[in-house]
């Protein structure tokens, strides 16, 4: 489910439509707990994004131009080529651009890094916290940022200098496009810059680096036992090697995505019986009282795990989590239902007493989301989809340590 360019996955070439930014306001609280299950990973899942970024940092830095653009101009030669090659497989997240670039003949840096020239949601933007965070560059934003130590390591590189030194010539126009074939997401990283890149993530600035230690104690209980399902953070006590307050922390995530969830079922019941009356020509409002009778179901099932959520949520100290899973707990069911529609305004708002349809009520962008996840691999389904990062980390170390990467579809797969 798609918060911010830190949250989801972001849609390949589509703007996140209003329905998806349906957080009940709260967007921070679960973007705390995706950072504080794994730190600094952002929408990191792959590893040749963080080549493509140094190249671009490094670049505009030599022509002293913000990086953002540039950044935005390599990924889209990079797709370029890649959908100029065959049997390029149609819903791999890794490519992006199928209806931007369709048609798209002048692959120059002056072209490509126009304004609307690439998707509207590049990968770049979930690479801002990772490159960052594991020292790749300096700065808080991608426009701003400069080489940082392991940006330079990674550019001494042999192979990824040669590409730099290739990326500039065609940015001059001295030369084609072919180094984009190279840097193809569809192809193997190089194993110096995957070793480099690892190094990062689970050594981090060393003994003391806690963010690196959660990710490397992570990586290595996955190495190992191959998940992190629901049911394994159902335990009060985590497995060795998993701290204390990080198995906190990812318990009360979890929690509060569930209880998230289960509110905005609350919301979407209450939704459906509007817009049936709509149908049935009559006023799509409706009495709160009549509300909690529709949803009566929906809200049940959240009053009726409550209790152990609320518990998991509060022992992480998180504010504003805790506030509204207190809220939940303790309201009853006619309160419950206007503080819901209070919160969201998206899909539902409170008027004048009664429940009226917000802006994007109607969008049904959630049933396709459902139908997705029902078609969830088996190997997904054993991280807790609660918290994104963890099958992220698994993707991304798998692809590291040389195998495939579960999240990637190969060539020619249906």
């Amino acid at each position: 489910m798609l918060e911010t360019p830190d949250w989801g996955t972001l849609a390949p070439e589509d703007l996140p439509s209003t329905r998806r930014l349906q957080t009940l306001g709260l967007g921070a609280a679960v973007r705390h707990f995706n950072d504080r299950a794994v730190p600094g990973l952002g929408g990191l899942w792959f590893p040749i994004p963080l080549v493509w970024s140094v190249l671009a940092v490094a670049l505009a830095e030599k022509m002293n131009r913000s990086a953002l653009p540039v950044g935005n101009a390599i990924e889209a030669a990079v797709m370029l080529r890649v959908l100029g090659q065959r049997g390029v497989e149609q819903a791999d997240g890794r490519v992006r651009g199928r209806r931007k670039l369709a048609g798209v003949a002048d692959s120059s840096l002056a072209n490509l890094s126009r304004r609307g020239a690439y998707v509207v949601q590049p990968i770049r933007m979930a690479m801002v916290q990772p490159l960052s965070a594991l020292g790749f560059v300096r700065g808080n934003r991608y426009g701003s940022f400069k080489l940082h130590d392991a940006g330079h390591r990674m550019l001494a590189l042999p192979t990824v200098r040669h590409w730099s030194l290739d990326v500039e010539k065609w940015a001059s126009g001295k030369g084609g496009t072919k180094v984009f074939e190279a840097l193809s997401p569809l192809e193997r990283v190089p194993d110096d810059v995957c070793k480099l890149i690892k190094a990062r993530i689970i050594e981090g600035d060393g003994a003391g680096d806690s963010e690196a230690a959660r990710r490397r104690n992570l990586a290595a209980f996955m190495a190992q036992h191959g998940d992190l399902s629901p049911k394994a953070l159902a335990q009060p006590n985590g497995p060795a090697g998993v701290s204390t307050d990080h198995w906190r922390d990812l318990r009360a995530g979890c929690a509060l995505m569930d209880l998230r969830d289960d509110a905005l079922s609350v919301l979407r019941t209450i939704e459906a019986e509007m817009l049936q009356r709509q149908r049935n020509q009559g006023p799509a409002r409706i009495a709160v009282q009549d509300a909690q009778r529709v949803a009566g179901k929906e809200i049940e099932n959240l009053k009726g795990t409550i209790g152990e959520r609320f518990a998991r949520i509060a022992e992480a100290g998180e504010s504003t989590s805790t506030a509204f899973a207190r809220h939940c707990c303790d309201a009853a069911k006619a309160e419950l239902i206007r503080y819901l529609a209070d919160r969201d305004g998206i899909v539902i708002r409170l008027n004048d007493g009664y429940l009226e349809p917000g802006p994007a009520a109607g969008d049904l962008r959630d049933k396709e989301s459902e139908e997705q996840d029902e078609a969830l691999s088996d190997e997904r389904r054993r991280f807790a989809p609660q918290l994104y990062r963890l099958w992220n980390l698994y993707c991304l170390m798998s692809e590291l340590n040389g195998r495939p990467n579960p999240n990637a579809r190969p060539r020619g797969s249906e």
